[in-house]
């Protein structure tokens, strides 16, 4: 297979699990030739009752969409005006980017006077794009999704297990909507659940008003020595609910770290995207904001609890950090403690971690026996270090408890993976950028030995967020023993 051809359907792949209509619009103007996109969006417009439009848009798939309906596309006389109308606004909106585009190559040329704020509005524009979106399942509701819960069966996929945890649900949970019984699949080698791998769908429960009526549908064989029933809407609500839970943890990281550093709860979202060297997070999402005012009073009492119990228990032990226990037969609630970073010298890994779960892991490049062991936090997080995206400390920069130590970018890609640093733990650009959208200031790092696996976990969606924090320093010459 020729290399355009690969990332072509790298990119129909990612489509697949990306079906938001305003990404998809968006994906066909960038490239008209991709004829899966044009399909997904005549999907769409489909379910939308937008037939002309649905129609032009399976006439641009040709044989994707004969190869997927077994039929040939036909457009209809009455249909034939709206669509030409449909592709003149087009071409229009075309025009208009254009001549925007011509604009702000204007603003380039105009020289170094308008750089700085030019590279602020073309790096918010590409953070923009990758912003999760939570794409709803067909059928479920947003307030649906929102009481939906999702838990992860702990230890071994035996009946007996999956039993004990299904009596659990029903007995202990109030289930309002939706409840979903997956195993997590472990990083290899380790007890570390994988969030970016999909999990093993095991049940499902469906509420019913009367609650000995609730539906318990089954997904897998060896869970009930059963016939299974089809789990493509379960998975369709994981699928949506782990983007949804995703952003929750960074809301709820930033709100305990908000609660760590200044004793007391954020009252207003907007204290979490402050100026510099306040700037907990770059960026919140709308969904974010929308959870904040909702649940503000419910996220102050609970992580001001999680603080006061987790502060009792060490994260280092005999020098290497707290590995994650097997369980058995129990219930875990995946992503609800703050997320902190683990980083293993051994392995030379990076991982950012919500009880037992890697949220992340990245390979790194650090100091042998130059790094130091302990506990950290992230005292200070900066954009593009002295001034510069491509300088010796990369694009990013997260400075350790006040030291002369950061978590950074790197001008030296190569030296990822080995010990060549004077002390600080080098990332590559797109991991330390998504770090740095994911994980608050004040965040703990713990750096030890023997902890991670060496299995890479990224995500093919890289989380990030639109810029809403005045999060560089320019004022500051930054000397961390690179």
């Amino acid at each position: 297979m020729k290399p355009k051809d690969s990332k072509d359907s790298e990119e129909q792949l990612q489509l697949f699990f990306k079906q938001d209509p305003f990404y998809l619009k968006k994906y066909v103007k960038e490239h008209p030739n991709n004829k899966m996109a044009w399909y997904l969006l005549g999907r769409d417009y489909e379910a939308q009752g937008k037939k002309g439009k649905a129609l032009y848009c399976y006439a641009q798939a040709g044989e994707v969409y004969e190869a997927y309906e077994n039929q040939k596309v036909a457009l209809p006389p009455e249909e034939i005006e709206p669509i030409h109308r449909w592709g003149t606004e087009r071409q229009k909106d075309r025009r208009k980017r254009l001549a925007r585009l011509m604009a702000v190559g204007l603003l380039a040329f105009a020289g170094v006077l308008f750089a700085p704020e030019l590279g602020r509005i073309l790096e918010k524009t590409e953070e923009s794009a990758r912003t999760p979106v939570i794409v709803l399942p067909e059928g479920v509701t947003s307030s649906e999704l929102q009481e939906t819960k999702v838990y992860y069966l702990a230890g071994e996929k035996t009946q007996q297990n999956v039993g004990a945890a299904l009596q659990e649900m029903l007995l202990r949970e109030r289930i309002s909507s939706y409840a979903i019984l997956a195993r997590g699949v472990p990083l290899a080698g380790t007890a570390w659940i994988s969030w970016l791998k999909k999990p093993e769908t095991l049940l499902s429960v469906e509420a019913k008003a009367n609650a000995a009526q609730q539906q318990i549908n089954y997904h897998d064989a060896a869970a009930c020595s059963c016939q299974p029933s089809d789990p493509q809407k379960a998975d369709g609500i994981v699928a949506a609910w782990m983007t949804k839970q995703e952003q929750d943890l960074v809301l709820r990281s930033a709100v305990a770290a908000h609660i760590r550093r200044t004793g007391q709860a954020p009252t207003q979202a907007s204290q979490l995207t402050e100026a510099y060297p306040n700037n907990v997070l770059p960026g919140l999402t709308i969904y974010m904001k929308e959870t904040f005012d909702r649940d503000k009073e419910a996220l102050a009492a609970e992580l001001g609890a999680w603080l006061k119990q987790a502060g009792a228990q060490p994260a280092v032990v005999d020098g290497n950090p707290v590995q994650p226990g097997t369980g058995q037969g129990s219930l875990t609630k995946p992503l609800t403690e703050p997320m902190r970073i683990i980083v293993d010298k051994q392995a030379h890994r990076l991982s950012v971690v919500s009880g037992n779960i890697v949220v992340r892991n990245y390979p790194v490049g650090l100091g042998a026996d130059r790094t130091p062991e302990g506990s950290f936090v992230i005292s200070e997080k900066v954009r593009n270090p002295n001034g510069k995206s491509n300088g010796e400390f990369g694009s990013r920069g997260m400075t350790l408890s006040d030291t002369n130590y950061a978590i950074h970018g790197t001008n030296r890609p190569s030296s990822i993976g080995k010990d060549e640093s004077l002390g600080c733990i080098r990332m590559a650009k797109e991991d330390v950028e998504e770090l740095f959208d994911l994980v608050p200031l004040g965040t703990s790092v713990t750096i030890g030995k023997g902890a991670l696996s060496k299995e890479e976990s990224r995500s093919p969606a890289p989380y990030g967020v639109p810029p809403q924090s005045v999060d560089t320093n320019p004022g500051k010459k930054y000397n961390w023993l690179n």
